[in-house]
């Protein structure tokens, strides 16, 4: 019984961590894509990257 529990609660704890080892990744991807389009922006000194990737954006969802 307790070898069962043990197993259990292990599963859940590995399950956790998997999330958000996921979540951080999809994090650490989301602000490198923001920090490539600020420097687009701040090189080009205007706004229209940003206005591009966020149409591609809705485009790529609908």
């Amino acid at each position: 019984m307790i070898d069962l529990v043990n197993a259990l609660l292990i599963a859940i704890v590995s399950i956790c961590f998997g999330l958000l080892i996921g979540i951080q990744i999809a994090h650490i991807h989301y602000v490198r894509r923001l920090a490539r389009l600020a420097k687009r922006s701040v090189y080009s000194k205007t706004i229209a990257p940003i206005l591009v990737a966020a149409r591609e954006q809705r485009e790529k969802i609908t």
